[in-house]
């Protein structure tokens, strides 16, 4: 059974609906076992990534960069890369988020991050939430994310 871990932090609520919107897409192709975690929940980083086929990370955009616990929490993925703890050699990375004002630099650089531990990167998906007068998601970002995680779970499905 192929295996998508998806960890993602979440400030006002939009990006653990991407999250969660992504995690259903993965799972509508069969054989396909998604596991949803926040960054602070407790979780073994080793026990739950070692097995995974894809590794999917989501922040909210925090000044043009990730959300501070999304940086550790890749910080944390360094550092067991880096003691042989965690391999990611022919695991598939992606990144999403959501942002309002820095253009999406934030999943760039995110997404560069992953790269330079060695994740095989697949491209990232975007979602700017309405500003006033509450930040929400329009149904159409949520659509493109649910087609991003079908797409990463037939891609490795298919490999």
């Amino acid at each position: 059974m192929t295996k998508i871990v998806i960890i993602y932090d979440s400030n006002t609520g939009n990006t653990q609906k991407m999250a969660e919107s992504i995690a259903d897409g993965a799972r509508s192709i069969s054989d396909v076992n998604v596991t949803l975690k926040k960054v602070g929940e407790p979780f073994s980083l080793c026990n739950l990534l070692v097995d995974a086929d894809a590794v999917i990370l989501g922040s909210p955009a925090n000044y043009a960069f990730a959300t501070p616990a999304m940086r550790d929490f890749i910080s944390c993925i360094q550092g067991q890369v880096a003691d042989g703890s965690f391999k990611v050699e022919e695991k598939l990375g992606a990144v999403f988020g959501s942002y309002g004002w820095d253009g999406a630099k934030s999943a760039e650089r995110f997404a560069l991050e992953m790269r330079n531990i060695g994740f095989e990167m697949y491209s990232f998906v975007l979602a700017k939430p309405t500003l006033l007068p509450i930040p929400k998601l329009r149904q159409k970002a949520l659509e493109e994310c649910r087609v991003f995680g079908k797409n990463i779970a037939e891609q490795i499905t298919e490999n």
